[in-house]
């Protein structure tokens, strides 16, 4: 099973529908949004899809978002937020502070062995890192607004294969 994961989207919409188109194309149904959605109206470009997420530092309209995501059947929580998906335990937050302070508590979710995946946002930087058994991604940002790159990742969930797609 491939799924997709998208952070950072910042409501920037021409990105979301690049993703959304490419998602089609690749006939991958599952997102997993590590957060700043930001406005409900770039939530809603979702639907069609399962979609797991956190809220982001940046979604103010936590109420809505959390109103939209239950009327559409996505599971959005406060970060972090674990589920399992074909027998593997996930594990997605957007961030804390700092890039550093991010990335540490990222790599220390990992170091406990409890997942096989940890995700997370906020540095809006493509991060990729095995630790013991558990893989952690950073797809960087959908939105391209500080690096210039719009980026999001596929992840095979059985093999572990991931590829970082740039639009």
């Amino acid at each position: 099973m491939k799924i997709a994961l998208v952070s950072d989207t910042h409501d920037n919409l021409p990105a979301i529908e690049e993703i959304i188109n490419r998602l089609k194309e690749l006939k991958i149904e599952t997102v997993v949004h590590l957060g700043d959605f930001i406005a409900p109206f770039s939530l809603q470009k979702f639907s069609g899809f399962k979609l797991y997420g956190v809220f982001g530092n940046n979604d103010g309209e936590k109420i809505l978002l959390k109103k939209i995501a239950n009327d559409k059947g996505f599971l959005i929580e406060e970060a972090p937020f674990e589920f399992e998906m074909e027998r593997k335990k996930f594990v997605i937050i957007h961030g804390v502070g700092s890039v550093e302070k991010t990335k540490d508590w990222a790599y220390s979710l990992a170091k406990s062995g409890n997942y096989d995946y940890v995700f997370y946002g906020h540095t809006h930087r493509i991060d990729m890192k095995k630790i013991g058994k558990t893989l952690v991604v950073n797809p960087g940002e959908a939105c391209g607004y500080l690096t210039g790159r719009r980026t999001f990742a596929v992840l095979d969930v059985d093999t572990g294969d991931i590829n970082v797609i740039e639009l």
